[in-house]
């Protein structure tokens, strides 16, 4: 009987044609599945979802990702959660704080070094665009003060990528949508921030008597002649109410910034306002800590306002023209400053620096 041979059978073109979609619906739908890359599934399954696909979408590069550690319990405001590449290097990092220590110690940590935030958020939004991110900061009236008499406060921090120049509207509505999801679940009280559609790194300059609340006060104030002649402007760089204020007087014909005001309020100034004077006035040693200071350049003032510290700066510097505005004439608009915004919040024990003009330090 003669053996039974086997054959191989060989598909013919169209099965093989068949075969090779089925495999690569199958591996393509087993990669959809993955969290690689997908940012719809980082908006479902991180901080507690609070996040849009499509801002993601525009912060996350478009390689392999993974989730980040997390951790959250918004009914006590706190979060913390992110997405990194696969060698733990974070692509984007959010954080949620409510705690008055950990807040104290997560917003003075930014000024370790002698620095003025960079400011890009429209009108509505509290917070600033510092070295190590996006930082919202909302009072929360609901929760009251802890055991300490400290007001509580709801911080917001987001570390992503932006552009330079204009900021990336993306990351401030990554950060809004958290810092508005965490207050709404921690019962903080604090009203709804809008989202916004674009993050301003340079604001407008406008005539003084438009100023605004943060801004207004430079139209009743005696002010130097301007380098041309023209009238002075203003750029208002923050929201009048938030953590940190800022105020910039232009040149009415270069646009030029002659000066700038900024008042910074809560308790955990201290820390970054004593390394601000540290670096530009040159004190003696037997001068008081708590004392306020005019340089050629910088001076300080301060206040009470609702049981928390608040501090006020102005700074000169010279421009590419090598103008600026001496002490003498900066000082008169510092008291003018800080008595119009200690008044507008309702602040007490203002204290301003003397007329003694120190050397301007390092």
């Amino acid at each position: 009987m003669a053996a039974v041979g086997w054959r191989k059978r060989v598909p013919g073109g169209r099965t093989v044609a068949v075969i090779v979609v089925v495999l690569a619906v199958l591996v393509g739908g087993g990669y959809a599945a993955k969290p690689l890359w997908q940012p719809w599934w980082y908006a479902t399954h991180l901080c507690a979802g609070l996040l849009s696909a499509d801002d993601l979408a525009e912060v996350l590069p478009t390689k392999q990702l993974r989730a980040g550690k997390e951790e959250v319990d918004l009914a006590h405001g706190l979060m913390k959660c992110g997405v990194n590449t696969p060698d733990d290097h974070f692509s984007l990092m959010a954080k949620v704080e409510s705690d008055p220590g950990e807040v104290d110690r997560l917003l003075s940590g930014e000024f370790t070094i002698p620095t003025t935030p960079r400011f890009v958020f429209p009108a509505g939004i509290p917070g600033f665009q510092a070295g190590l991110g996006h930082y919202l900061v909302q009072e929360c009236p609901d929760l009251g003060r802890d055991s300490l008499g400290r007001k509580r406060r709801l911080v917001t921090r987001v570390i992503g990528k932006w552009d330079e120049k204009h900021g990336t509207p993306a990351t401030l509505r990554i950060a809004v949508s958290l810092a508005n999801g965490a207050s709404e679940k921690a019962g903080c009280g604090a009203p709804r921030l809008p989202l916004p559609q674009r993050a301003v790194l340079r604001p407008t300059a406008v005539p003084l008597e438009k100023g605004g609340a943060g801004c207004g006060w430079l139209a009743r104030a005696r002010l130097p002649e301007s380098p041309a002649g023209n009238p002075w402007r203003v750029v208002a760089r923050s929201d009048p109410h938030a953590a940190i204020t800022r105020c910039a007087l232009v040149d009415g014909t270069s646009g030029a910034e002659s000066a700038e005001f900024t008042g910074w309020y809560g308790n955990w100034t201290d820390q970054p306002f004593d390394t601000l004077i540290t670096a530009n006035v040159l004190l003696p040693r037997d001068f008081p800590d708590d004392a306020q200071v005019m340089s050629e350049n910088f001076g300080t003032a301060a206040a009470r306002c609702d049981g928390e510290s608040a501090h006020y700066e102005a700074s000169s510097y010279p421009g590419r023209d090598g103008r600026y505005l001496p002490g003498r004439e900066l000082r008169p608009l510092l008291v003018a400053f800080a008595r119009d915004q200690a008044e507008r919040r309702g602040c007490s024990r203002l204290a301003l620096p003397g007329r003694r003009i120190f050397p301007s330090g390092s």
